[in-house]
This record gives C-alpha cells, structure tokens and sequence, in this order.
C-alpha cells in the first residue's frame, strides 16, 4: 500500500514574471553601475555574463542570461550623468 505524502503532488512551475523581472532589474542596475565607473561596454558585457554564470552555476544558465547583451546597450545608448569624457 502506497503512501500518499511519499510523493509529491507540489506541480513544478517555471520560474515567475516577478522573479524574471527581478533578475532583468538587477541586471540593468548592475549596468547603470558600471556605465557610472566607467566601465567599456565590451567589459561590462564581459563582467554581467561571468556574475550570472557564478550566480548560477548550480542551476543551469537562467532565462535572463540571454538579455544581457541587449540590457547592457540599451543602458549605455541612454547613457547617464558623467558619461562624457
């Protein structure tokens, strides 16, 4: 006789918009902090993929790991303050 609490009825569920949305936040403020450091895009790309990749090396590459690329442009295409140099 098999025992119900043996196995779980928990559904696995993909990762939630609100996780996901966090996750491209921090990215971008991740960014923005580097643009303000003066850091070349090309490094910053560099740096953002390298974090993510430690920050996930348990789990297999993440969902936002692909949008790296297009949040570092679209950061530096807005530029901030202290960006002229």
């Amino acid at each position: 006789m098999p025992f119900p609490w043996m196995h779980s009825s928990v559904p696995q569920r993909a990762p939630s918009t609100r996780r996901v949305d966090m996750y491209r936040r921090e990215l971008e403020d991740r960014a923005r902090l580097m643009l303000r450091l003066r850091f070349s895009k090309e490094k910053t790309k560099a740096r953002l993929v390298a974090n993510t990749a430690w920050d996930f090396e348990l789990h297999g590459r993440p969902r936002h790991a692909a949008e790296i690329d297009r949040i570092v442009e679209e950061v530096y295409r807005r530029g901030g303050s202290g960006t002229s140099v």
